[in-house]
């Protein structure tokens, strides 16, 4: 996939936020792995600390991940999360080079 790309984006609850950023994170997974173009959307937890969250995306294109980040689902996210977020949003986009 040459022109796919990767999306890991790290993202850190307030200890009074948890529950609402996991509910918030997988509420988005679901929304997102139905788009055109989405390969995989994963969400894990980090075991020694629960209040991170690791996103890792898969997009067929940069266009397709472009157009996910113009839906409602994921303005709803972003925006909802804010007042439960520890720390900013951590964002990379990768491309896979082996």
């Amino acid at each position: 996939m040459t022109d796919g790309v990767r999306v890991i984006v790290k993202v850190v609850a307030r200890p009074d936020g948890l529950a609402e950023i996991r509910s918030i994170v997988l509420k988005l997974a679901t929304a997102s792995r139905k788009e055109n173009g989405c390969v995989s959307y994963d969400v894990l937890q980090d075991k020694a600390n629960p209040a991170v969250f690791v996103l890792v995306e898969e997009w067929t294109s940069a266009a397709a991940l472009d157009a996910h980040n113009k839906t409602p689902h994921f303005a709803e996210a972003v925006s909802s999360a804010q007042p439960f977020l520890g720390a900013p949003l951590e964002v990379g986009r990768y491309v896979a080079i082996l």
